[in-house]
C-alpha cells in the first residue's frame, strides 16, 4: 500500500485523508483507544464540529452485530432496527447521500464473514443474513459510494481480505509525555505524583504497559488505594502480578464496604472496618467462587481470543446473572456489563490483562488441584473443554515442570497470545503473591527448590536458537516476575564496566540484547566484535539491531533467521538504523538479499549506509539491491558491494541503471 502518512493523525480527520479511498482499517490492542476514537468522530460529527460533508452516519458494534446474526434482515431494516431514530431513512436516500458506517470491533465478531461463499446483494431492500450484509458492504457491491470506517485487534485484521481495504491506520496509546500526564492528573499532588512516577520509571516492565490507557487507570487505582495507608514508596507493587493482585484485592474490598454499607447497617460497618487491617489481605468464600468462575470464563475464551461475553458463556462457566448483583464490586470494576440492542447484556473483563491474570490463577488453581482434564486443553489443545472431579490425578508434575510446559506452549504462538498469561503464572508461583491472594491459588507448592529450578529453565530457553526476540523478552518479563534479577544485574555491571573484556555466556548475550531493546536510550553503535562471547553468542546480540544507529554484524556466519530480524528492524516504526555492516557474510542464493532490500523500500527505513562486502551475491541479490537504489524513498548514501564476484551478464549494467534513477541518493559506490 501506498503510504500517505507517517505521522500521528486527528481521528476526526482519518476518512478525509483516505480520500479517494472508500475503506479504512484501523487496528490495535485491547484497551488501547479504538472505540474511544470511533466514539469521539461520531459525537464531533453529531454536534457539528467535523465531518460535516457526512449527510448520514451509522455506528454499529459487532458485539450488538452478534446478537442478530442468525436473522434476515436487509441493509435498510437493520439500519432502522439499530437506530430507530432513522426510520423515515429512504433506499434512495441511501443511494444518494453521502454515507459513513463505522463498524467497532471486529475481533469480536462472531459472524463468519464469508466473503467467497455469500451471494452477491447490491440492493439495499434485498433481505439476505447479516453476514451477507456486512460482506457485501465492506466488498463494495452494497452502496459502492459509501466510506467504511472498521476498528479491530490485530490478531482478527486478517477477517477482511487487503483488497477491501484502502488504508491502515495504529492506534498506539500514550506516548511516555502523555504517561506522565494521566498520572500527574491523577496524582494531583505534585510530590506524590513525582513518587508514582519515579516507581513506575524504576520498574521497567511496569512503565512500558502504560501505554495503554486502561493499564494506567489500573495501575493508578490501586497505588491510590494503597498510598492511603504506606509510609513507604517501597511497599508498592514491583511487578505485573503484584499490581494485580492488589487491583483484586482493591476491588473485592470495595466490594465487600459498599456491601455492608448497604445490607448491614453502620454497627456491622463499623465491627467490619475495625478488622479491616488484619482482614484485608484475605478474601472470602463466595469472592473466591466467583472469582475462580470468572478465571474459568477468562481461560476458556483466551483460548478462542474472545473478549465479549453473553448470558450462555456464563452459565456454561457455572455463574449466575441474577447474582451478580450482589457482587457489584467484581462486576463493575473487574467484570463490567453493558445493556446492547434489545435490553440484551454483554460483557467483558475491564481490560485484556486481567482476562489474562484471572485466566492464569484459574490455570494455577487447576495445577494445584490437579485437575488433569483442564491443564491438558490448555497444554495439548484439546477442544473438548470440560472440568473433571478434583480426585483426578496430575501425577508426576512438579511446579517448574508445569511452569516449563506453559512456557513451552507460548513459544508456539506466534503473535505472542500467551505471553501475559505465562508471566502471570510465573509470578504466581511466588510465596509473596501466593499470601496476597489468600486461599484462591488452593494448596500451593513454595518449595525454593522448585522456584530456583523454574528460574534455571527460564535461562536455559534463553539459549536456545530458535526462540524469537520477542520471546526472548517476554522470558526475561517472567524472570523480572519472579523477582529474579540476577541478569539484569550481571549486565547493568558489565555496561558499567570500562574494562569490557570479560567474557559473556549466551545466556547473558540474550539479556544484553533484551535490555537494549527495552532501553529508552538509542544505543549509538552496536559492534559484535568488541564482545568478548562465542559465536553463537554474537548472533544472540543480534536482535538489539532494533534499538541502535549503527549495527557491525561483520563476518558474523548469519543465519536465516537473523537477517529475518535486521530486515524487521530497517522496516519497524520508528527505524533507527542509519548504518549497517553485513559484510563477510554468506548471504548468496537463500533469497536473504531480497528480503533484506524490500525492507530498504520501507517508508520507514532511514538506512544511509549499506556494506554488502564479501557477501556472494547471487544474481538475484543484485537485482535486488538495483531494485532498492532506485525505489522511492531511498535514503541511502553509501552502498559497498566489493569483494562480490559479479559475472558478466549484464549486472553492473542494471546497477548502473539504477543509479540514473531521480529517487536515487547514492553519492558512493565501492
Amino acid at each position: 500500500m501506498k503510504t500517505f502518512h507517517d505521522e500521528p493523525i486527528n481521528c476526526c480527520k482519518i476518512l478525509k485523508i483516505l480520500f479517494p479511498g472508500r475503506t479504512v482499517l484501523t487496528n490495535g490492542i485491547a484497551g488501547i483507544g479504538k472505540t474511544f476514537s470511533a466514539r469521539k468522530f461520531a459525537l464531533d460529527w453529531a454536534r457539528g464540529l467535523e465531518n460535516q460533508d457526512i449527510d448520514l452516519l451509522v455506528l454499529f458494534s459487532f458485539r450488538e452485530l452478534n446478537l442478530v446474526r442468525d436473522k434476515q434482515y436487509s441493509l435498510l431494516n437493520l439500519i432502522h432496527e439499530f437506530h430507530p431514530t432513522l426510520k423515515k431513512v429512504t433506499a434512495e436516500q441511501l443511494a444518494a447521500w453521502k454515507v459513513c458506517f463505522i463498524f467497532d470491533g471486529l475481533d469480536e465478531s462472531r459472524s463468519p464473514l464469508h466473503f467467497d461463499k455469500n451471494e452477491i446483494i447490491s440492493d439495499v431492500t434485498v433481505t439476505s443474513s447479516v453476514d451477507a450484509l456486512l460482506t457485501n458492504l465492506i466488498k463494495g457491491n452494497l452502496l459502492p459510494s459509501a466510506l467504511l470506517w472498521i476498528t479491530t485487534r490485530p490478531a482478527a485484521a486478517n477477517r477482511i481480505p487487503p483488497a477491501c481495504v484502502d488504508m491502515v491506520t495504529e492506534v498506539r496509546g500514550f506516548t511516555d509525555p502523555q504517561k506522565e500526564k494521566y498520572f500527574r492528573k491523577r496524582f494531583s499532588e505534585e510530590k506524590l505524583a513525582d513518587r508514582v512516577l519515579s516507581h513506575l520509571k524504576t520498574w521497567r516492565s511496569l512503565h512500558i504497559m502504560c501505554y495503554i490507557p486502561l493499564f494506567c487507570w489500573i495501575i493508578a487505582t490501586v497505588l491510590l488505594d494503597m498510598l492511603r495507608t504506606l509510609t513507604t514508596i517501597g511497599q508498592l507493587p514491583k511487578t505485573l502480578t503484584e499490581m494485580c493482585c492488589h487491583f483484586l484485592l482493591v476491588q473485592t474490598n470495595t466490594k465487600k464496604q459498599k456491601y455492608d454499607e448497604t445490607h448491614e447497617g453502620e454497627k456491622r460497618k463499623k465491627k467490619r472496618n475495625k478488622k479491616k487491617k488484619d482482614n484485608r489481605q484475605q478474601l472470602m468464600k463466595s469472592d473466591r467462587d466467583v472469582l475462580l468462575n470468572l478465571g474459568k470464563l477468562a481461560f476458556k475464551h483466551l483460548k478462542k481470543s474472545s473478549i465479549m461475553f453473553y448470558q450462555e458463556d456464563l452459565e456454561e462457566c457455572g455463574l449466575d446473572v441474577k447474582d451478580a448483583a450482589l457482587y457489584s464490586g467484581v462486576c463493575t470494576q473487574i467484570f463490567k456489563t453493558e445493556s446492547v440492542l434489545f435490553q440484551k447484556t454483554v460483557y467483558s473483563f475491564v481490560h485484556l490483562s486481567i482476562q489474562e491474570f484471572l485466566a492464569a490463577v484459574y490455570l494455577y488453581h487447576c495445577f494445584t488441584q490437579k485437575n488433569k482434564k483442564v491443564l491438558e486443553t490448555f497444554l495439548h489443545d484439546d477442544d473438548d473443554y470440560e472440568d473433571v472431579d478434583e480426585d483426578d490425578e496430575y501425577s508426576n508434575s512438579t511446579l517448574s515442570d508445569f511452569l516449563e510446559a506453559a512456557m513451552e506452549k507460548s513459544l508456539e504462538s506466534k503473535n505472542g497470545h500467551l505471553d501475559l498469561l505465562v508471566r502471570f503464572l510465573h509470578g504466581l508461583s511466588l510465596q509473596s503473591n501466593q499470601s496476597l491472594l489468600g486461599g484462591l491459588l488452593g494448596q500451593t507448592e513454595n518449595s525454593p527448590k522448585e522456584i530456583q529450578k523454574a528460574i534455571q529453565n527460564l535461562k536455559e530457553m534463553l539459549t536456545r536458537g530458535d526462540v524469537s526476540p520477542d520471546r526472548c523478552i517476554n522470558i526475561f518479563h517472567c524472570l523480572m516476575e519472579m523477582n529474579d534479577h540476577s541478569l539484569h544485574q550481571e549486565i547493568q555491571q558489565f555496561l558499567k564496566s570500562e574494562n569490557r573484556t570479560e567474557k559473556l555466556s549466551e545466556t547473558q548475550c540474550s539479556a544484553l540484547a533484551v535490555m537494549l531493546q527495552m532501553s529508552e536510550e538509542v544505543l549509538e553503535e552496536l559492534d559484535l566484535d568488541k564482545y568478548n562471547t562465542s559465536e553463537e553468542g554474537r548472533r544472540r546480540l543480534v536482535p538489539a539491531v532494533r534499538n541502535c544507529r549503527k549495527a557491525r554484524l561483520a563476518g558474523c556466519n548469519l543465519r536465516e533467521t537473523d537477517v529475518e530480524v535486521v530486515s524487521s528492524a530497517l522496516s519497524s516504526n520508528p527505524s533507527h538504523l542509519r548504518e549497517l555492516d553485513l559484510s563477510e557474510n554468506d548471504l548468496q542464493d537463500s533469497g536473504l538479499v531480497e528480503l533484506l532490500c524490500a525492507s530498504l523500500k520501507s517508508p520507514h527505513c532511514r538506512l544511509e549506509v549499506l556494506k554488502l562486502a564479501g557477501c556472494e551475491l547471487s544474481e538475484t541479490g543484485v537485482e535486488a539491491v538495483s531494485s532498492a537504489l532506485s525505489s522511492n524513498p531511498s535514503h541511502l548514501r553509501e552502498l559497498d558491494l566489493s569483494k562480490n564476484d559479479l559475472p558478466d551478464s549484464g549486472l553492473v549494467e542494471l546497477l548502473c541503471a539504477s543509479l540514473k534513477s531521480p529517487h536515487c541518493r547514492l553519492e558512493v559506490l565501492k
